[in-house]
């Protein structure tokens, strides 16, 4: 290898330079290993470097006669900077057997390795450098004292650099691999304590560090700035707010940085700031025993890169971690923490006279709809701090639901009936005095076996009472109240076996008589239920059993296809066709594709839309009138007849009937049953046949039992009747009897 030899002028200006910058007295020493099995070799090494002075420090030299004693040495000694390493010593290679020890079994790659040889072009100099890790070649007759004393100084230069970076690295390396092998920290306050033993792993020695940190969340970003964690002197100042620390030099450093947006870097002080998101920043002040040098601040700076990518990320798991446990509007806990924190108290309540209760405002979603959802959100703020307000701090206070609120306190029976008074004043909600109700469901906070889970269900049970017995009551739970959810559970799963089964289910059919020739005009289907053991379920345990649930859009989808069905075998029986009017629940008609399902019964039994009569209730028709008018409107094209059922119990308004197009009005039974002589003149009855006369449409009285009670409707103008006094429902085989035998061959003309 060629190279430049510098003049003696200038190794002598270099080595004053060095001198220069040592430190007297100093205890550290560079380590060099000397290897030659040479004794002469390493008397002169040791006298050309007795007071040397390299890179601010004095030279401590060790001893090899061997590469085996070498390695030996090398494996105890992790300070050793630079190693004189011989070619030639028990054997002709080594010394490069050697380099290879130590790079590669030993890892030590930080180590520089000046080959010395007293055979020059023994081993080549560039096929050595090439093939081995050695970071300069001599001949021992090269190696001068001046120049000898110049390649170890620069040797020692490479190692201290290396050195600095490998430590740098190893740190870097340590927090990056923390964040995939370890556990991320949940908090802020335990990420500070991480940070700092990052930061002190780095430098590389104790120092004195502050983790400045969000304490709160009322004030500005700096009056919620606190001491989170501390090392040295900074621990005593844990929870400090910074407004409170007694150094200003503290306060101004952080301050700048915070005004920067940057980290600052001074003499012998770092303030590292690491970013500000969701409200919340945060910055390390570090103290340092001595002036930093360039290499540490540029590490120290690519570190507070990385934590302040990490801070960002523990505050975006704080954020995920409280949209998981509590609500974001009212900033309660939600269903989830609720029940681990009652799971957590169960075991410390301390006896009796704990009561869990849901509290459910009454209509919450009419006050979202009619005054927006901003509204809505200001009622369920104002509702959350009267709440609290009334049970005061021991209480468990959550929102489980968008308009249910749980709530666990220790109260007597009464007192917690009372808590529904928060709802006796209107509420202001942007403007308006909006008048609330609410209902509640109790439950005593006993040990059970499921924990805050069963108990919860029980409050659930006791509020699903309350509803049943109306607004602005509450109830407390009792085993009965299980025990009867448990029997409509089970007869829930029994119906929903027969639906899916095609077992139990059948259709029924109640006669529909015109009153002038007594001829029949058509049937009501009505579905009934057996069980397997004969056993009939009774319409109105089931039908609003299935309401509930969801269950009821099937059986209607059933009771279309099999009255559809029915029709078809009634005509291939030769009868003449009469009209079958089939209940329409209020779910079904609000599915999409409800009038496509009718359309498709009727192109694949093809019988005549006109024969089929589509009941719905009241409370149907003025669910949405809009959609509601449309509907039927599409169905009367097809060719269909629509009637409104049980009419008079439910329209808010009559004039509403006359906006919907029906054809067929039929008149509750309720209305029938109080007719007679004395009242028939100004009743219900009489004025709901004048209405519809009035807007031409058909009337059919429901419930006619008694042959007056036919005789006053017949004289009112009521053409058609149905009711027991004609014929009860019965089986399809049945009816087809019923009719033959009344009627023989005469069936009415549709």
């Amino acid at each position: 290898m060629t190279a430049t030899i510098p003049s003696p002028d200038d190794v002598l200006e270099l080595l004053d330079e060095d001198a220069s910058a040592a430190v007297p007295g100093m205890a550290d020493a560079w380590t060099v290993l000397v290897v030659d099995d040479d004794a002469e070799v390493h008397q002169a090494t040791e006298f050309a470097l007795r007071d040397a002075i390299v890179c601010g420090r004095r030279i401590a030299l060790l001893h090899a006669t061997s590469a085996a004693e070498a390695r030996a040495r090398i494996a105890g000694d992790d300070d050793i900077a630079v190693i004189l390493l011989d070619v030639v010593m028990e054997s002709p290679d080594a010394g490069l057997a050697l380099v290879h020890t130590i790079r590669e079994t030993l890892g030590r790659s930080e180590v520089r390795i000046v080959l010395r040889t007293g055979q020059a072009g023994y081993a080549p100099e560039m096929k050595v450098i090439r093939e081995y890790d050695i970071n300069d070649y001599r001949t021992k007759a090269e190696l001068t004292h001046t120049r000898l004393l110049t390649t170890l100084t620069a040797a020692i230069r490479a190692y201290e650099q290396i050195r600095r970076l490998s430590v740098g690295m190893r740190g870097m390396r340590e927090i990056a691999l923390s964040g995939v092998q370890g556990e991320i920290p949940r908090s802020v306050a335990e990420f500070a304590s991480v940070a700092l033993g990052r930061i002190e792993s780095l430098v590389g020695r104790p120092i004195q560090a502050a983790f400045c940190g969000p304490t709160g969340d009322g004030g500005t970003l700096e009056d919620r700035l606190g001491i989170l964690a501390g090392l040295g002197s900074y621990s005593c100042e844990e929870g400090a707010l910074l407004s409170e620390l007694r150094d200003a030099a503290w306060v101004e450093s952080i301050r700048r940085a915070r005004a920067q947006q940057a980290s600052v870097f001074g003499d012998r002080t770092m303030c590292l700031f690491l970013g500000s998101r969701y409200g919340k920043e945060a910055c390390v002040l570090v103290d340092l025993d001595r002036p930093a040098d360039e290499m540490l601040r540029h590490l120290v700076g690519v570190l507070a890169t990385h934590l302040r990518v990490a801070f960002e990320n523990v505050l975006l798991l704080e954020r995920l971690n409280f949209f998981a446990y509590f609500d974001q509007l009212t900033r309660l806990p939600n269903r989830t923490c609720f029940l681990d924190r009652l799971d957590a108290a169960l075991a410390r309540l301390d006896g009796g006279g704990w009561v869990l209760g849901i509290i459910d405002i009454v209509r919450f979603s009419e006050l979202n709809n009619a005054l927006g959802h901003r509204s809505g959100d200001a009622l369920l703020v104002d509702v959350t701090r009267r709440l609290g307000h009334r049970l005061g701090p021991e209480a468990f206070l959550s929102r489980l639901a968008g308009d249910a609120f749980g709530v666990c306190w220790r109260t007597g029976h009464e007192e917690a009936s009372a808590v529904l008074d928060v709802f006796a004043t209107p509420f202001g909600v942007r403007g308006h005095a909006v008048p609330m109700r609410a209902r509640a469901g109790f439950v005593d906070v006993v040990p059970v076996a499921g924990g805050a889970v069963e108990l919860l269900k029980r409050a659930n049970l006791a509020l699903a009472q309350a509803k049943q017995q109306g607004d602005q009551h509450c109830s407390f739970y009792a085993s009965e109240m299980e025990e009867r959810t448990q029997s409509r559970v089970q007869l829930l799963n029994e119906l929903r076996s027969a639906l899916h089964l095609g077992q139990g289910l059948e259709l029924f059919y109640q006669p529909q008589v015109r009153l002038g020739d007594k001829m029949a005009v058509g049937c009501e289907a009505l579905i009934r239920w057996f069980k397997p053991d004969g056993e009939m379920v009774s319409p109105d345990v089931f039908i609003p059993l299935a309401e509930y649930t969801g269950l009821i859009v099937e059986i209607g989808d059933w009771v279309l296809a099999e009255a559809c069905r029915q029709l078809v075998r009634w005509d291939a029986e030769g009868l003449p066709p009469i009209r079958v009017g089939i209940n329409i629940s209020a779910a079904q008609f609000r599915e999409p594709d409800f009038v496509s399902k009718v359309l498709a019964q009727i192109h694949e039994t093809g019988i005549d839309p006109s024969r089929l009569e589509l009941e719905i209730t009241e409370s149907v028709a003025v669910d949405d009138p809009e959609s509601v008018a449309r509907q039927l409107k599409e169905l009367k094209a097809l060719g269909f007849s629509v009637a409104v059922d049980d009419f008079g119990c439910g329209f808010s308004s009559l004039g509403s009937l006359n906006r919907l197009p029906f054809d067929r009005v039929k008149i509750d039974r309720a209305f029938v049953r109080e007719l007679t002589p004395s009242t028939a003149e100004g009743c219900i009855a009489r004025m709901i046949v004048k209405l519809a006369e009035s807007l031409g449409l058909k009337v059919t009285a429901e419930g006619v039992e008694t042959e007056s009670q036919a005789e006053l409707l017949e004289s009112m103008g009521c053409e058609e009747m149905q009711g027991f006094l004609y014929g009860c429902p019965m089986p399809a085989p049945t009816f087809q009897g019923w009719m033959k035998s009344r009627f023989g061959t005469l069936f009415a003309e549709r």
